[in-house]
């Protein structure tokens, strides 16, 4: 169940990542980041009341802040040092340095959960970091050329990735024992939506365009960022429920097809604007290698 969970989160994330490039076609100046996280906080929060309708779990204050921290890493700094990585050395360039956040999870998994991983899906999970690392590498040749040329820039950008990668890595690592504290991931999931959406809220409103942005968004309804939070809501909780099942580093892992099924169904969905190049056939080849022989030896 926790590896079709983590496959479920990894489909959910891609297509959300589908909706959401279908969605910026039609809203130009919006990402959909707001009415996304809403629509989060909205679907999980009515699952969680619904969930402990039926199962009675405690809620322990320590529960509840490692859920928050979790939050934080994965919302508010992961975004946030990823975006402005972009302005440095450009979106392709951070994307691909970013998407090595599975191997931080990982690590963090290893050294301070006591997880321990198996010969076979060691190999499976070095599949999928070599896949996502083969994309990653043509990514960074291919990127854009930064904003600034300057070696200083340079290394602040691929430093910034960097930290997002991480703060990725760990925040989806903290999440295991936040659920051995507190073995409830619907309210998880709603906990970490919950933090992002206010944390967008203060961010918007200290730049003085919240009303604005609200506004905007009632008065053009954008269906296929209404899709994309569905999926979101979908994939995080999977990611959760996952991760009472097996151990955050396989859920990492398998989950961390993402990047390269988001291409594949781009390809599939958004025929014009998408190509695949042969150098992501074969590192959508090599990281479905690695999930299949995770699943098979797990």
């Amino acid at each position: 169940m926790g590896i079709f969970l983590a496959i479920i989160t990894a489909v959910g994330f891609s297509f959300s990542s589908v909706f959401i490039r279908k969605g910026m076609g039609k809203s130009k100046g919006d990402n959909g980041f707001l009415i996304t996280v809403t629509i989060n906080v909205v679907v999980l929060g009515i699952a969680a009341l619904i969930y402990r309708n039926f199962i009675t779990v405690p809620i322990t204050v320590y529960g509840l802040i490692l859920f928050g921290v979790s939050g934080v890493f994965t919302t508010f700094l992961g975004r946030i040092t990823l975006f402005m990585s972009f302005r440095k050395i450009g979106p392709s360039r951070g994307v691909a340095i970013k998407n090595s956040a599975p191997l931080f999870t990982i690590l963090f998994a290893v050294i301070f959960l006591n997880e321990f991983i198996g010969f076979f899906p060691f190999i499976g999970t070095l599949f999928v970091l070599l896949g996502l690392g083969i994309q990653g590498f043509f990514l960074v040749r291919q990127g854009i050329s930064p904003v600034s040329k300057k070696d200083v820039n340079l290394k602040k950008g691929y430093f910034l990735a960097l930290f997002s990668a991480i703060v990725f890595g760990v925040g989806q690592a903290i999440r295991k024992p936040g659920l051995e504290e507190l073995p409830d991931p619907f309210l998880g999931a709603f906990i970490s939506s919950l933090i992002a959406i206010i944390i967008v809220v203060l961010f918007e409103w200290k730049k003085g365009i919240l009303k604005a942005n609200i506004a905007d968004q009632i008065a053009t309804l954008n269906l296929c960022y209404f899709f994309a939070g569905l999926l979101t809501s979908g994939a995080m909780l999977s990611f959760f429920i996952a991760i009472t099942y097996i151990q955050v580093s396989y859920v990492a892992a398998i989950a961390a097809i993402e990047p390269v099924l988001t291409i594949l169904l781009s390809k599939i969905f958004l025929r014009e604007e998408e190509k695949i190049s042969r150098n992501t056939i074969y590192s959508a080849l090599t990281v479905f290698t690695g999930v299949v022989i995770i699943v098979l030896f797990t």
